[in-house]
């Protein structure tokens, strides 16, 4: 059994280990840091600010901070309401696990929201079981986390592969060269692709289906802080697939899209991606060089249901700007932080166990995706699946919708009521 660690008996240890003392935050960078105050309860956010994922971080924060004010406009929660703490974890994986053990130990939150990519999420981790704090992670992603400590508010393989593999080889062909960044979240989601490109858009063979296969070269993972790709772009027209996959990730790769249009090959290989889109990629493009880019996602901005307008109108107000998109992942930061919200109404606490078992009994509501629910042995979302395509107006032309699908990948090796003792991260073999 873990010792739970507690800030009763760490505080002596604490300022050792973030190098200032435990009432401060000299050195610390952040966004955010109210006093708190009677009648309050601290939530807390890590989110990057700055760097070379503030693409993402940024339309994060921005729909964080709406779903607290929207919380606290209602009354708070249980007659309390909501200080967000927010600290700036400046792109730097080092920052997350210093900035999660003061949240935990000097703010002393009831729960934290956020990182971004897949490698800032398993730098949190282990704090969170260190102190068995309760964490969402609202990010789509490469599938597999089985934690008791964590809620997953973020597609995994299953909802969004499955739809672009199909799609891509009904409509383009079955020659396929995949980039992804070079991180865990673009190795495993290339393992993902690859069973379902090869099984006809299923985990298992589709019967019946035509099957992909991968051309020459196959894959390259290429680091965050590349901007330069035209080694990779001669590569694959060297290769000559149907289709070129993207797991891009981060400001230094939108080069990659405006590099490959400006070679000429947009309209010669179709672009399909699980990450296009997600930091407004399509609006620092130029129209030209975006459209016909598809992508699958369980939100775009003009996905059209009463929830989504409400939600529009709220971060019109927030930004003043009636044209800012959002994208699907400032959406899963904000159906996080209700998801939360309406789990700790339904516990009637704030307490970690109770508020658990409340989200464990599968908390659905029509969100700005549309209809989404909690899937609770596994702690992951069953969500919604849109196929978009990039127009030249900076948006995209909703191609397709499927219903609420489940988490397929990460239900079939997690059971988290059955087997609550687990930390751990599954990945296809």
């Amino acid at each position: 059994m873990r010792k739970k660690m507690t800030r009763r008996n760490f505080v002596k240890s604490a300022a050792a280990t973030l190098g200032v003392a435990s009432a401060g935050v000299a050195g610390f960078p952040y966004i955010s840091r109210t006093a708190r105050a009677a009648g309050t309860v601290n939530v807390g956010s890590l989110l990057p600010k700055t760097g070379v994922i503030n693409i993402y971080g940024n339309l994060c924060i921005t729909a964080t901070e709406l779903a607290v004010q929207e919380i606290n406009a209602q009354g708070g929660l249980l007659g309390k309401e909501l200080n967000l703490i927010q600290y700036d974890t400046q792109s730097d994986i080092a920052k997350y696990p210093q900035f999660a053990r003061k949240l935990i130990l000097e703010d002393e939150v009831v729960i934290i929201h956020g990182a971004v990519t897949s490698a800032a999420r398993e730098a949190v981790r282990p704090v969170i079981n260190e102190f068995e704090q309760l964490y969402f992670y609202n990010i789509n992603y490469e599938g597999g986390v089985c934690d008791k400590d964590v809620f997953v508010v973020g597609e995994t393989p299953f909802q969004k592969m499955g739809p672009l593999a199909r799609l891509g080889l009904k409509d383009y062909g079955s020659k396929c060269y995949t980039i992804g960044a070079d991180y865990n979240f673009g190795h495993i989601s290339w393992k993902w692709w690859d069973i379902f490109w090869r099984n006809g858009g299923g985990m298992d063979p589709v019967a019946g289906a035509p099957k992909g296969t991968h051309v020459a070269g196959a894959k390259e993972f290429i680091p965050l802080n590349v901007t330069d790709f035209n080694s990779t772009i001669n590569r694959i027209q060297e290769a000559n697939p149907d289709i070129v996959m993207s797991f891009l990730v981060g400001g230094a790769h939108i080069n990659f899209y405006r590099q490959f249009a400006a070679a000429g090959l947009k309209d010669r290989y179709q672009v399909m991606s699980t990450t296009f889109g997600n930091g407004a990629e399509h609006i620092v493009l130029d129209g030209k060089e975006s459209e016909g880019i598809i992508a699958c996602h369980p939100y775009f901005d003009e996905v059209d249901n009463p929830a989504n307008r409400r939600f529009r109108q709220g971060i019109a107000r927030k930004t003043g700007d009636p044209n800012f998109y959002i994208g699907p992942l400032g959406v899963e930061s904000y159906v996080g932080w209700w998801f939360w919200a309406k789990g700790v109404q339904k516990a009637g606490t704030f307490e970690k166990v109770a508020l658990t078992q409340a989200l464990e009994s599968g908390i659905e509501w029509d969100s700005p995706m549309g209809r989404v629910k909690i899937h609770g042995p596994s702690h992951h979302t069953y969500f919604p699946a849109h196929l978009g395509r990039a127009n030249n107006r900076h948006g995209f032309d909703i191609m397709q919708s499927f219903p609420p699908t489940p988490p397929q990948d990460t239900i079939d090796v997690c059971d988290l009521i059955k087997n609550p003792n687990q930390h751990t991260q599954y990945q296809p073999s």
